[in-house]
């Protein structure tokens, strides 16, 4: 069985409340980095009950595998114990060598109403094509947050064009489509956020995933950005943020070490 049919019969489990599956699927030493979940298969088993009484269920969107990994993109409904009616999230799981799941990471948010271009946090296209192409787009990608990471503001203004579609579909609720908009985003500096890390880029084909870090409205925050590419360029993005707390950690894991 491929990683991504375990990741989808794992969520699946998930959703059913089935703890018998989801404890025959993961490693009882599993890696959480959740900073609010403490860390082993324990004590994510004893969240299910609470999902249960809740009716919290997963509805997945999109979902690409990279090595070990698999990368979902997920809506939640009934999502009462995360604090919200709906989120968006991404969940990144690893799979060992015999194919259990070692290692989980993750991040949500509200799910909201559509931004200027009607556009939401998880509407948009799915399909998987192109996938030999991956490496290229991953690179494209790793080189794109170098401008954004190192170059001033007026460079990676200058440098929009080289990476995204002049009408690229955007689903941040804060912007709208097009280079215009995220050109405003950069002068405003207020909710473009301020990389200073990449983490990690996961790909397949068409989708390349970029994990960082950096400030958003003054807070230290993760940020998954999620790109599907055409001819070598951006065609649409897809943005989860959240903020990397500092205090009351369940786990010393961090929400990185990829």
């Amino acid at each position: 069985m491929s990683n991504k049919l375990k990741a989808k019969q794992y969520h699946t489990a998930v959703s059913n409340y089935d703890e018998a599956t989801i404890i025959s699927m993961v490693r009882e030493d599993y890696i959480q980095h959740n900073p609010k979940v403490p860390t082993g298969r324990a004590a994510f088993v004893s969240m299910i009950p609470k999902l249960k009484e809740h009716g919290s269920k997963i509805e997945n969107i999109r979902m690409f595998e990279d090595g070990k990994h698999v990368i979902m993109h997920h809506k939640w409904i009934n999502a009462a114990p995360f604090g919200f009616e709906e989120t968006a999230a991404f969940h990144i799981i690893r799979f060992d060598d015999e194919g259990r799941i070692a290692e989980h990471w993750n991040v949500m948010a509200e799910l909201g109403l559509p931004n200027g271009s009607g556009r939401t946090l998880l509407n948009g296209e799915t399909e998987i094509k192109n996938v030999e192409k991956t490496a290229s787009n991953k690179a494209k990608i790793k080189e794109l947050f170098k401008v954004f990471i190192n170059d001033s503001i007026e460079k990676q203004i200058e440098h929009l064009p080289q990476f995204f579609k002049k009408e690229f579909h955007q689903h941040n609720p804060h912007f709208t489509d097009g280079i215009q908009s995220l050109t405003q985003a950069l002068k405003d500096d207020k909710y473009f956020p301020r990389y200073n890390k990449q983490h990690v880029v996961f790909g397949e084909g068409n989708f390349v995933l970029s994990i960082s870090e950096g400030i958003l409205l003054g807070i230290h925050t993760a940020f998954y950005d999620l790109f599907k590419l055409e001819d070598d360029k951006i065609a649409v993005h897809w943005h989860i943020s959240q903020e990397i707390p500092a205090t009351e950690l369940a786990n010393t894991n961090t929400m990185f070490n990829f």
